[in-house]
């Protein structure tokens, strides 16, 4: 439609003339409320991404963390734990859940994680005569 021009045929009367004003204001607050929807869908954009970055530079240490404490773990226990953390799971301890959160009136999901029940690793760290990691 952009090499056509839209032009409406407007008879030249009272009721025509209140007729597009009504049009007119529909028109404009239409428009209005798009903009605050697109407003707010930014805004949660920025903090989600906001969020996505500040965990991509914890990330780093996590790793390097958690690389040191596998190692320790495999010198301890000989490296046979993955049998015994394979025999200690029966069910998923760390859940996610999904909810619906209206933002100008649109559904987005929204997941967020939650723990259920008790791990049974207690005696996990056990092993050459009582020693723990």
């Amino acid at each position: 439609m952009s090499g056509q021009s839209q032009c409406l045929t407007v008879v030249p009367t009272v009721t025509m003339l209140r007729i597009m004003k009504a049009r007119l204001v529909g028109a404009t607050r239409g428009q209005a409320l798009l903009k605050k929807k697109s407003d707010a869908l930014t805004v949660q954009f920025c903090q989600i991404l906001k969020k996505i970055i500040s965990t991509k530079e914890s990330m780093g240490q996590v790793m390097k963390t958690s690389s040191f404490a596998l190692t320790e773990a495999k010198c301890v226990a000989c490296k046979n734990i993955k049998h015994t953390v394979l025999e200690n799971v029966q069910t998923a301890s760390f859940k996610v859940r999904s909810k619906k959160e209206n933002i100008a009136g649109l559904k987005l999901p929204k997941f967020e994680y939650f723990t259920e029940g008790e791990t049974k690793n207690n005696l996990i760290r056990l092993a050459r005569g009582g020693q723990q990691v």
